[in-house]
């Protein structure tokens, strides 16, 4: 299956360690499918919130992978709702959600974690926007980074942010490995002029914004300090 640029690099970075992947929001199901082929997990799980969508999501798999019934599971639901408990604490967990903004991407990781705290999660994340914003949240969760990476489709560019929630044998608390920079950390550890292209973007664009802003505004505030921020990673991979 011809998959985008975009799903390529999330597959690529999806280790065959799982024991379930949830592919949330996962529209027309390319990636799970893709993961499905090369049997990514044992159990591989399409979850989307519209009927529609998870209706004619069945009819091709059926179709494809009638022989793996047993391997692949569609789930019509919110993502904050996929049924993690209803497998041994022991099994791990990979859970994808690409596509959506920072805010709504941040709100799932925070609520899958409340709600299954002693749980092997590991999470996928490749929003649209508002990446600055997402870290500084995940990094209150004390979750541990994996890995980062970017790359540009067309005209767009997409971060993705690999995450474990790594969790201490001896006392059952998330401890935090590699912490999480706002700016992002191991997503320029190999800078080449992709990664310059990108961060001029990024700082073309907060100047635009802050422009817009009124000075003694606490957003004025944040966006001068992400201007800088970025600034210095600019510097630092010339």
């Amino acid at each position: 299956m011809k998959i985008s640029k975009r799903l390529a690099m999330i597959d690529k970075m999806v280790a065959s360690t799982h024991h379930h992947i949830w592919d949330c929001c996962c529209d027309h199901g390319h990636l799970g499918m893709t993961l499905l082929e090369r049997q990514a997990a044992q159990h591989i799980h399409f979850v989307d919130i519209v009927p529609s969508i998870t209706k004619n999501l069945a009819q091709r798999l059926n179709q494809r992978f009638c022989a793996e019934q047993d391997q692949w599971q569609i789930h019509t639901l919110d993502a904050l709702d996929i049924p993690i408990d209803q497998y041994s604490v022991e099994q791990r967990h990979l859970i994808i959600i690409a596509g959506l903004g920072g805010e709504q991407s941040l709100q799932l990781v925070q609520g899958l974690i409340e709600k299954y705290p002693n749980n092997d999660l590991q999470f996928l994340l490749c929003p649209l926007r508002h990446h600055y914003t997402l870290r500084l949240g995940l990094a209150k969760l004390s979750l541990s980074l994996v890995a980062e990476q970017l790359l540009k489709e067309q005209k767009w560019y997409y971060e993705i942010i690999h995450l474990t929630n790594y969790v201490n044998a001896v006392g059952c608390e998330r401890i935090a490995k590699n912490p999480i920079i706002a700016t992002g950390s191991l997503l320029w550890s190999e800078p080449n002029a992709l990664h310059q292209e990108y961060l001029m973007q990024i700082m073309q664009h907060y100047q635009r914004v802050l422009r817009s802003l009124d000075a003694s505004s606490e957003q004025h505030r944040l966006t001068q300090t992400m201007l800088t921020q970025y600034g210095q990673v600019l510097e630092g991979i010339n």
